[in-house]
């Protein structure tokens, strides 16, 4: 027992001095997503405090609090899952599909190799990555490689690494197992390097210092700071050319993440009169904006008035209804206005965009259905 305690003790010296990598990247995360995600980690702070070094003798050094945020692609789908921790009170996992879920994954972190040594293990490849969970050599516990199919996360390797007794009574055999077949050392070593080749191994440690593992000081900033891009990102006026049915058009355009955002009735006002026309309702009971197709729009004064660029946008929840049908659009408020982005809105309303790269121009075709 000494022997663990003194191990324990060098490890929370040696374990926490290299710093967090570079933010991760959203993928294809919705606007939405990432709200669910951001709000999901306000509320994991207010109930587990934010990231902080505990004064406390035992945990001396260690971070407390949520500490540890990563996005990660577990499926290779294109949409990052959300792994946060706040060490040894607990770790979750999500996953956004029209709405946030919380995939099950074992409750505590990781400890590996002593006995008081909280970390978060993961393997993150190309197409695919592993969450690695249990107990190292010296609790011979079942360690899990966990990833995500469909929709839960399911084992995909597990192994046992644990000391025996020789035959004198001292202690120092390994007994191994892989996925319950008994292995030899050797084989297991090999059949771990084999089955995360080509991935990166990152390794979080909950120590403040550390040589051998990665701090998780910094990844709960940059995380949030990715998911800032898609939910208060920054519009810069789009200077791409837009034309209706083969004519240019003036309109105020802000450009957001690459994508062409425009006022509700700036459009309908610019597509009344053609196949493509709507009229733009809101019905203050129902606190929502309806639209109906088909009919011409009527002016309400303000349409295509300046604004001001570059400007700070925030994702809107604004209710959105066709023909009483609620609509999923992304839309962000900027300066009291919403702006819609207009591939949500042409699938909508069923008429045809199409971007030429050449000429840096949108082109509306109004007559024309919506096609991807």
């Amino acid at each position: 027992m000494k022997a663990k305690q003194w191990l324990c003790a060098a490890l929370a010296g040696a374990c926490m001095v290299s710093a967090a990598g570079a933010a991760d990247s959203v993928g294809d995360l919705s606007p939405q997503g990432a709200k669910a995600y951001r709000d999901e980690i306000m509320r994991l702070q207010n109930t587990y405090g934010k990231a902080a070094v505990a004064s406390d003798a035992v945990l001396n050094s260690m971070w407390t609090g949520l500490s540890l945020a990563r996005l990660i692609d577990f499926d290779g789908d294109g949409i990052p899952e959300l792994y946060c921790s706040a060490g040894m009170e607990g770790q979750w996992l999500y996953t956004y599909d029209n709405g946030l879920r919380n995939l099950e994954i074992p409750q505590n972190v990781s400890n590996f190799s002593t006995d008081l040594s909280p970390s978060t293990l993961l393997y993150v490849g190309a197409d695919k990555a592993y969450l690695v969970d249990g107990h190292g050599v010296m609790n011979g516990g079942t360690v899990t490689y966990y990833t995500k199919q469909g929709d839960r996360m399911t084992a995909a390797l597990t192994y046992q690494d644990a000391i025996g007794e020789y035959p004198d009574g001292s202690y120092g055999v390994h007994i191994c197992t892989l996925n319950g077949k008994s292995v030899t050392p050797e084989e297991l070593e090999k059949g771990l390097s084999d089955f995360a080749a080509g991935m990166e191994k990152q390794w979080y440690s909950f120590w403040k210092y550390s040589s051998v593992c990665k701090s998780v000081s910094g990844t709960m900033g940059d995380t949030v700071a990715a998911l800032r891009t898609l939910t208060n990102p920054k519009a810069v006026a789009s200077e791409d050319r837009i034309m209706l049915d083969g004519k240019p058009v003036q309109i105020a355009v802000y450009k957001i993440n690459g994508d062409n955002y425009f006022r509700l009735r700036d459009l309908a006002a610019v597509l009344s009169g053609t196949k493509a026309q709507f009229e733009v309702k809101w019905d203050g009971a129902q606190q929502r904006i309806d639209l109906i197709e088909g009919q011409p729009y009527t002016p309400v004064g303000g349409e295509n008035s300046a604004f001001v660029a570059p400007a700070q946008a925030s994702l809107t929840t604004a209710a959105v209804c066709r023909s009483g049908q609620p609509l999923e659009l992304t839309a962000y408020q900027i300066a009291g206005n919403n702006f819609f982005k207009l591939r949500d809105l042409a699938a909508a309303m069923d008429f045809a965009v199409v971007w030429d790269e050449q000429a840096r121009t949108v082109r509306i075709d109004s007559p024309a259905p919506y096609l991807e």
